[in-house]
Parts: C-alpha cells; sequence; structure tokens
C-alpha cells in the first residue's frame, strides 16, 4: 500500500501533518524515525515516516507506529511468490544458503 492510501484507510487528515520535503534523501527520513515523532492516527511513538502528497497541502509526514504499519503495509512490486523465486535464485548465483518460510507451506525444501 502506497503512503497515500495508508493514509486514507487509517483516516488521517492530511492539513494535520507535518510539511514535507518532496523527496527527501534516505538520511532525512532515517533521522526522522530516530526521533520518534508520534504516530499520525494513534500518538504513539513512530517506528517508520514516509511523505504523502495532497493536492491541497503539498508534501507532509506520514509517521505510524508499529500497530498502525502493520495494519498497512508496503506493496510489493511483484506477488511474493516471484518475489521469493528471484530471491532464491539470486542467493543461488552468490552460492548462499537461504531458507524461507511462509505460512502457507513452511520451510523451503523441507
Amino acid at each position: 500500500m502506497h503512503h497515500e492510501e495508508a493514509a486514507r484507510k487509517l483516516g488521517v487528515d492530511p492539513a494535520s501533518l507535518a510539511p514535507a520535503p518532496p523527496a527527501p534523501r534516505f538520511a532525512t527520513t532515517w533521522s526522522r524515525v530516530r526521533q520518534e515523532p508520534p504516530c499520525s492516527v494513534c500518538g504513539r511513538p513512530s517506528r517508520t515516516s514516509g511523505v504523502i502528497h495532497d493536492p491541497e497541502h503539498g508534501h507532509r509526514w506520514l509517521d505510524r507506529c508499529r500497530q498502525c504499519f502493520l495494519e498497512t503495509p508496503p506493496t510489493l512490486p511483484v506477488p511474493p511468490g516471484r518475489f521469493l523465486a528471484e530471491l532464491g535464485g539470486v542467493a543461488a548465483d552468490a552460492r548462499l544458503r537461504l531458507r524461507t518460510y511462509t505460512d502457507e507451506s513452511g520451510w523451503d525444501g523441507e
């Protein structure tokens, strides 16, 4: 789920969010996370920060605590099965042992 979708799902009013740069560097976002601003939804210490763009209010920080983040997980650009298959291929090419676990089939190879 994208940050804008997460904000909508969680019922966050963009006007209540702090202004943010349009495309912050990782160091800027990491610095914000380390400050643990309050979650934009529930007020608990946040564990993740991202930027949303609202047509009326511009770029705003969306800070989420662990629970609010888990309720709005990010969307993978590829299906999980394909991601795991590609990850296995990369690990094999690098001669690394890789074991993956999914709640559907258990440990891969067992």
